[in-house]
């Protein structure tokens, strides 16, 4: 196994610091390497042209997977003849395809199974948690869940981001070790809610536990898009391939 640290490769292009198997490598982009998405009014050959030059840049076997991502719970595979569907929030390989997700305050979770061959890239925001999004992604792997590791990406931290009570209740409702995630507001029925523990809380479980936390905020960090500090922005991505 290596580490891998928060290394700046290329402007806007940065090694996840995360445990690997050999031959698997991770990458994140930020906002210096320019808007990814395809759907947030950009021009699209621009949009064209970056996705062609991060796949030359790092050398990738195949393009990455390009999803229409509707905060669910859908996970796609990609396999010898592609993506089998484009509208998912999730994305799994089990012969170590390119799988990416695009985010701005969403997480971006990346699974890698010890056999090095498996694995999956996950958009998760607090509708995709409830729904089973990383439940739905781990059940595509075979073998036990304790043979996978996680890494989750820059995303909005839980003191920029501000949730209803309706969140809270659902969350805690279904499993109490939720309001751990939570810190209540002065105001009424307002709470503080850590997006990153959440996801945790739901690897681990499912028998995860081999989980590396970038500690990143995409909203505090002004090297990241965040949706919520600037709805009219880009999307950055984050993507786990065996070379």
């Amino acid at each position: 196994m290596k580490t891998a640290a928060n290394t700046l490769i290329k402007r806007g292009l940065y090694q996840a610091d995360w445990q690997l198997p050999d031959g698997v490598k991770a990458f994140y982009s930020s906002a210096a390497f320019g808007n990814l998405a395809a759907h947030v009014g950009d021009d699209i050959s621009s949009v064209m042209r970056r996705r062609i030059s991060l796949t030359q840049l790092l050398a990738l076997p195949a393009a990455p997977s390009w999803l229409q991502q509707v905060h669910g719970s859908e996970v796609a595979q990609y396999g010898r003849l592609g993506l089998d569907k484009r509208q998912a929030d999730a994305v799994y390989s089990n012969s170590g395809k390119p799988c990416g997700i695009l985010t701005a305050d969403c997480l971006p979770i990346l699974l890698c199974h010890q056999d090095g061959q498996q694995l999956a890239a996950v958009h998760a925001g607090w509708r995709g948690l409830y729904q089973g999004v990383v439940e739905q992604a781990v059940a595509r792997f075979s073998g036990a869940a304790k043979q996978l590791s996680a890494w989750i990406g820059p995303a909005i931290s839980a003191q920029h981001f501000e949730v209803g009570d309706d969140v809270y209740q659902a969350f805690v409702q279904r499993d109490e070790t939720a309001a751990t995630a939570f810190q209540a507001l002065p105001q009424a029925a307002k709470w503080l809610c850590n997006l990153p523990l959440l996801a945790e809380l739901r690897l681990r479980a499912i028998g995860v536990s081999l989980i590396k936390q970038s500690q990143l905020c995409s909203y505090a960090d002004s090297r990241f898009y965040s949706y919520r500090r600037q709805p009219d922005c880009g999307r950055m991505l984050s993507l786990i391939w065996r070379a």
